[in-house]
């Protein structure tokens, strides 16, 4: 009891901490919250549960507020759970032949609580990861808070399987089988009409950068009309074409939920991450399909996944961290062509007109 309450105190504090500083930074200030979700148990690869502190270490709050100096940040912390006996039970009866079923329902029911409590204290939210398992939650909770919601999935991976179709057994590649309606039934003993009522709508989501899809996963995006932009027709139309059809399937009424798997960019400029892929998105065409649909100024929610400083040398963990940065921040307010907002500067420098 003391320690729930003990939350509610320092969540409130939050609060009234982050209504200071928004009043303190006027009418047009941004806020966002930040949360980090450190779950490794989607994989098997240990690491990615460092990446939330490495990010943070590597000036994350820094990077984003010089993005542009209207944004009012909170940071959450690090996202605690508790698994219960109720999972454990659906875990030993309906899903004992996945890896760790129990865990990651607990991290994501957490998760889709905490994904409410920001959208209700902040306009926009980053959960940066952990594996991409977290993905169900941080978009569950985004659709219980705005029902109305569009997901762009960046990735190089569909991570559409079911647990009766996973080769692996690993959780990481299942998240977005949780938030359809047509494959629900698939799930029929993990509650989700409970945890989760909101379902996406098939037609609005989008992936971008997909190059290792499982046969299911295919089978699976091809029945239901799932849109697919895949690295060959990145490659044979251009990443604008690909902005300009993605930005047509989404219902323009719509707030947009961005899940950014590092995986989507080449190994080149991301090496470290647990199922790396040649041939995947170079770091410019990154930036430039986040900055699209930051320009939409839809974005509400993006999570950021899979860094895992556990693998490689240093070199490709720095230079992991900094493409990550590059696009937290190119989502975030920063632009290429200059920025817009001169409430800082001396605008006299140049003189008076007359």
């Amino acid at each position: 009891m003391w320690w729930t309450t003990r939350r509610i105190v320092i969540k409130c504090l939050q609060h009234q901490r982050f209504l200071s500083a928004a009043a303190a930074a006027g009418p047009e200030a941004q806020t966002l919250g930040i949360i980090g979700v450190p779950f490794a148990k989607g994989q098997a690869k240990q690491g990615v549960e460092l990446a939330p502190d490495l990010l943070r270490q590597n000036k994350l709050r820094q990077v984003l507020q010089n993005s542009d100096e209207r944004l009012v940040i909170t940071d959450y912390g690090n996202l605690p759970y508790a698994v219960d006996e109720t999972l454990l039970q659906q875990q030993r009866q309906h899903y004992y032949h996945i890896r760790n079923y129990a865990d990651f329902m607990a991290c994501n029911l957490a998760l889709i609580g905490q994904v409410q409590l920001m959208l209700q204290q902040n306009a926009q939210f980053l959960a940066i990861g952990g594996d991409h398992a977290i993905g169900f939650g941080s978009v569950a909770g985004h659709l219980q808070h705005t029902p109305n919601l569009s997901l762009v999935w960046i990735d190089a991976h569909a991570d559409i399987n079911l647990h009766s179709t996973s080769q692996s057994g690993n959780i990481h590649g299942m998240p977005v089988s949780f938030l359809l309606e047509p494959l629900r039934p698939t799930w029929q003993h993990a509650s989700l009409d409970k945890i989760a009522p909101n379902c996406l709508p098939k037609d609005q989501l989008v992936y971008i950068g997909l190059r290792d899809i499982d046969p299911y996963e295919a089978f699976i995006l091809n029945k239901f009309g799932i849109r697919h932009y895949a690295m060959d027709s990145i490659d044979r139309v251009g990443v604008p074409k690909i902005i300009e059809m993605t930005l047509d399937a989404l219902n323009p009424q719509n707030k947009i939920h961005v899940s950014f798997d590092i995986d989507a960019l080449d190994s080149n400029v991301a090496p470290s991450t647990g199922t790396a892929v040649r041939g995947g998105l170079t770091l410019r065409e990154g930036i430039s399909i986040v900055e699209a649909l930051r320009d939409t100024k839809r974005v509400q929610g993006m999570d950021l996944v899979e860094i895992n400083p556990k693998l490689g040398s240093e070199h490709d963990v720095r230079t992991t961290v900094e493409s990550g940065l590059e696009i937290l921040k190119s989502m975030f307010g920063y632009r290429r062509s200059g920025a817009r907002i001169y409430s800082n500067l001396d605008t006299g420098i140049l003189g008076h007109e007359h």
